[in-house]
């Protein structure tokens, strides 16, 4: 029988050292009694330098911690506990872990479950969820504002053309169009961090996109030293010319603002492999080929809670008047829209680096349609409109009405296609807004297709 329980606890010890969370018996003077090979690993020690001796020997000032109180009180009253627990290692480097204490004959067991891992996921995805609102919540209130400064330009415009050369309103309607002209700016990046706007992503070769944009970035670092690692083969992306010029635009002006006495920015460009390790542990990646911008610099760096909040529209550290917070809320929209991803790392006094990865267009074989010569119109065809808005359906009206053509207007997908339905001669031109009260602008363009084509 003996041997029999010598055999068993024995197996029970392999189990118990096979398991991936840590399990380590403290005696009732808080002594380690065991220890498993996941609880060794988690504590980054050796057995002799824990077995036998106190925590407060191994882990000076435990005793003034939640989770020493939490263990205590588990000992005394027998009352089964577990909490998160944050440990900072000797080097500094902090792992999170999720203890389960339960008392037993020799004091207590303590379950550690490294999560780690699992609480930077979770606090990715929360992040990746509240720019997810806030980017919605910015392009409704930019899409609605656009109409009205569309309206406001267009109708500035053909003030403007009515003017003769000596009047006294040219320079006022100068000044409304160059305000209104800021605005629309404004909106389109708005716009930009909603991802709702349509863009063709083609193929981009990096290196040749710095070296084309170099002249414009230039002149933004004159006190500052450039350093360049291009890559040496072409790093070919999925993207947008002027957006991706934006990109680096941005970031280069981030780059200088953290080093208002100088200092060293870094432009690295590099085709790299995110594989599914690393996709895992990053919430929206997905494993593959990448193309690789970084732009790093030994600026002021920033603090946790900065870095948590930079991506955000409208926040900046800056003075009052002194930027929109638009620059890098801007990058981060245009990243995401080309199914891109970005990574950040600060140090306050060291500096920043954001790496910025976009998709390979190595596979992509670029084609280029011929271009159409424009055609005019000859003024008496038939064109649908279709908008909701009134200020932008009545201006677009006036438009293609002074242009000579027979406009019909209908607010809304059902109007349009009883309009179209009443006219068997058919329209020669359908223009109508993407969102539509009872429906959306694609849909009414198939129907009205099926029935006129």
């Amino acid at each position: 029988m003996a041997e029999l329980r010598g055999l068993a606890e024995a197996e029970l010890l392999e189990v118990v050292d096979a398991l991936q969370e840590g399990l380590q018996v403290i005696d009732r003077e808080y002594r380690f009694v065991y220890l498993n090979q996941a609880a060794v690993a988690h504590s980054r020690a050796r057995p002799a330098e824990l077995l036998g001796r106190t925590m407060s020997e191994c882990y000076p000032g435990i005793e003034s911690t939640p989770m020493f109180t939490v263990l205590r009180r588990c000992m005394e009253e027998g009352v089964p506990a577990s909490l998160d627990n944050e440990f900072r290692y000797p080097d500094g480097k902090v792992r999170n872990f999720e203890l389960r204490m339960r008392r037993c004959a020799a004091g207590a067991v303590i379950l550690s479950i490294d999560v780690t891992e699992r609480r930077g996921l979770e606090g990715q995805l929360r992040q990746a969820q509240k720019m997810e609102a806030v980017s919605q919540l910015a392009g409704s209130v930019a899409h609605d504002f656009n109409n009205l400064l569309s309206v406001i330009l267009s109708y500035t415009a053909m003030m403007l053309e009515e003017q003769p050369p000596d009047s006294p309103m040219i320079a006022d309607l100068e000044a409304i169009r160059q305000a209104g002209q800021r605005g629309a700016e404004l909106t389109r990046q708005l716009l930009t961090l909603s991802r709702n706007q349509p863009e063709t992503l083609r193929p981009i070769d990096l290196n040749a996109q710095l070296a084309q944009s170099e002249p414009l970035w230039r002149r933004l670092l004159l006190d500052i030293r450039v350093v360049l690692h291009l890559a040496p083969a072409p790093v070919r992306v999925l993207g947008d010319p002027g957006k991706l010029e934006q990109i680096v635009l941005n970031l280069l002006v981030n780059a200088r603002d953290a080093m208002p006495g100088g200092g060293v920015v870094t432009i690295e460009t590099d085709t790299v492999e995110l594989d599914a390790e690393y996709a895992s542990r990053h919430v929206g990646v997905v494993a593959g080929r990448y193309g690789l911008l970084a732009v790093s610099d030994s600026g002021t760096g920033m603090d946790a809670e900065t870095q948590a909040r930079i991506f955000e529209p409208f926040f900046t550290t800056k003075p009052v008047g002194k930027g929109t917070g638009l620059g890098l809320a801007t990058v981060f929209g245009i990243v995401k829209q080309a199914n891109g991803h970005v990574w950040v790392y600060s140090e306050l006094g060291k500096g920043s680096a954001f790496r910025i990865y976009l998709p390979s267009a190595d596979h992509v074989t670029a084609s280029l349609a011929p271009e159409q010569e424009p055609r005019d119109g000859g003024g008496s065809e038939v064109i649908l409109l279709v908008e909701d808005e009134p200020l932008v359906r009545t201006l677009a009206a006036g438009i293609l009405q002074r242009a000579g053509y027979t406009v019909l207007v209908a607010d809304d997908a059902a109007h349009a296609q009883a309009l179209s339905a009443a006219n068997p001669e058919g329209v020669d031109l359908l223009i109508t807004d993407v969102i539509l009260p009872d429906g959306s602008g694609p849909d009414v363009v198939d129907r009205i297709a099926g029935e006129q084509p």
